[in-house]
């Protein structure tokens, strides 16, 4: 099954904007206390699940190249739209809500890791493959 990185953008950054949405709703009856930082730690949370699945997800794709460009643009997506409604829903800013700005820096270098462990693995199966078919007689 072949997901498009923009796709997974797109989903990642309604999952944000509902969860935010509902974070927003329960402050304000009550619910819940609240605290501005939680926003941005939603959308810390569903930018490390974009991470987690759009390597995972990178595995079925022929085009290695195409998926990898797409995906970094998806993960800015997410980073971006999700920045700015945390902005927007806690009325704090990034810096005046504590670590938030080391914490994209941290996410964004454990997402490129992510992505070239999911290309290493993935090229590490080519050569298996290829190294099967020798060995069973095949080209």
């Amino acid at each position: 099954m072949q997901v498009h990185p923009l796709k997974q953008a797109g989903i990642a950054v309604s999952i944000e904007l509902v969860i935010l949405l509902l974070v927003k709703l329960m402050m304000r009856t009550g619910t819940i206390s609240d605290n501005p930082t939680f926003c941005w730690e939603v959308v810390f949370t569903l930018m490390l699940a974009y991470m987690l699945f759009n390597a995972m997800l990178s595995f079925p794709y022929k085009n290695r190249n195409q998926y990898f460009v797409y995906s970094l643009i998806g993960y800015v997506i997410v980073a971006l739209l999700g920045g700015i409604m945390a902005h927007l829903f806690s009325g704090v800013s990034m810096d005046e809500a504590g670590s938030f700005r080391w914490l994209y820096m941290l996410l964004t270098f454990c997402y490129l890791v992510f992505l070239t462990i999911a290309n290493a693995i993935w090229k590490i199966i080519e050569m298996a493959k290829k190294q099967d078919s020798r060995m069973r007689g095949g080209n």
